[in-house]
């Protein structure tokens, strides 16, 4: 939880921070692809040294975003047959900007060559993202939820917590398909493939609380602009596994500037309302099988608020009742909150202000998920009640 003995310090590092996410830039380059004739896009990478034809190339899925004037192009994948799961940096220009627009998106049919044929006829009607940049483990994930099935996919589920630990440990390689650039960074030419590449890489050991992996390149073949949001997979007992998508590399053969080639993703199935949130909006069922339940902690209370009702459902939705000392109208904070590793400080997910009625009660709404803090405040940043987001 956020606070300990004393809670003074804990709401002092969160009350006070002004904004939403640090922003800043991975020490990576972030990817993405081929240019579109209506705007400017930013060229991301796509697989150099890859190889075409690969039996799961049809989980990638190339789109488009437009950001007013320019533009930038990304891959996906097709989690469901109307789910993408992709980079946030994809649909933000900065980290705690607003996600763009659904209509900003234009989407390709799953494992198309893109310049044989036309987009495909949906809709993205919902999207939902986290980036949260920190060195070496930048949290980078979305869901988008189209109007219609784009197609079968071909991925059977999300890879578990679990399971992505124990392929780190082992040094598993795991596969990538994109869209891309097929050249360095820097070469004039900028050319990509209309068509998905592959490349197999081992992950590193450094899967870890921050949910997310590490893959280490070779320095010959690597993922590079227009591979953002790419998935990574693992075949397990004929299951495909999707391990999460990937935002950004850094070294050689892409970029020059570094010695030590690697690459990082975001473990998907560590977002369980994220990803509930996107199967409810296409008309599904919550993942059981893959994703966990999401559960709030017994609450840690202080000057005698008391809990009325407190639940949490599988999409984050988490509503709550509480009685406290406070009079009638005194505003209280709602804020969730999130430790970051790297800056070693609490990070504002979202914070908002609602007042008690009679008798100091209050009731709220927010949306939460797995590893995250719900506290309340009073008007002196005091600490009244806090739950930690759980999964079982």
């Amino acid at each position: 939880m956020l606070s300990g003995e004393g809670d003074s310090m804990a709401q002092l590092i969160v009350r006070r921070l002004t904004a939403l996410i640090a922003t800043g830039t991975l020490g990576v380059a972030f990817l993405t692809g081929p240019p579109a004739a209506s705007a400017t896009l930013t060229s991301a990478p796509t697989v150099i040294g890859g190889q075409p034809d690969h039996p799961w190339s049809g989980t990638a899925v190339y789109f488009e975003t437009s950001f007013g004037a320019d533009g930038s192009s990304c891959t996906g994948a097709l989690w469901k047959p109307q789910i993408i799961v992709t980079a946030a940096h994809c649909v933000m220009e900065e980290a705690g900007d607003p996600i763009v627009s659904p209509s900003a998106i234009t989407v390709w049919p799953a494992g198309a060559n893109v310049e044989a044929v036309a987009p495909a006829d949906v809709q993205v009607t919902f999207i939902s993202a986290e980036w949260i940049p920190a060195d070496g483990s930048t949290v980078d994930i979305a869901f988008m939820t189209l109007d219609r099935p784009l197609g079968a996919t071909l991925i059977t589920r999300l890879a578990k917590p679990q399971e992505v630990s124990t392929l780190a440990k082992a040094g598993a390689p795991i596969t990538y398909v994109g869209y891309g650039l097929t050249v360095p960074r820097d070469d004039p030419s900028q050319a990509s493939s209309p068509v998905p590449l592959s490349l197999s890489e081992p992950l590193t050991d450094m899967y870890d609380e921050n949910k997310t992996f590490t893959v280490l390149g070779d320095g010959v073949r690597s993922t590079c602009a227009g591979d953002s949001g790419g998935p990574y997979m693992h075949e397990v007992a004929g299951e495909l596994l999707l391990i999460g998508p990937l935002s950004g590399g850094s070294g050689p053969p892409c970029e020059s500037d570094s010695a030590e080639a690697d690459a990082a993703g975001t473990v998907a199935s560590d977002f369980a309302a994220m990803a509930n949130e996107a199967l409810s909006n296409a008309g599904l069922e919550p993942d059981q099988q893959s994703i966990s339940t999401l559960v709030l902690s017994q609450p840690n209370t202080k000057r005698g608020t008391k809990v009325i009702a407190a639940q949490i459902g599988t999409t984050g939705q988490m509503r709550a009742a509480v009685k406290t000392r406070l009079g009638r109208n005194s505003p209280v904070w709602v804020g969730v909150y999130a430790w970051d590793d790297a800056a070693d400080e609490w990070t504002v997910i979202s914070e908002k202000r609602v007042r008690t009625r009679k008798n100091g009660r209050l009731s709220f709404t927010t949306r939460a998920d797995q590893d995250q803090v719900v506290a309340l405040y009073d008007k002196k940043d005091r600490l009244l009640i806090e739950w930690d987001v759980l999964a079982r």
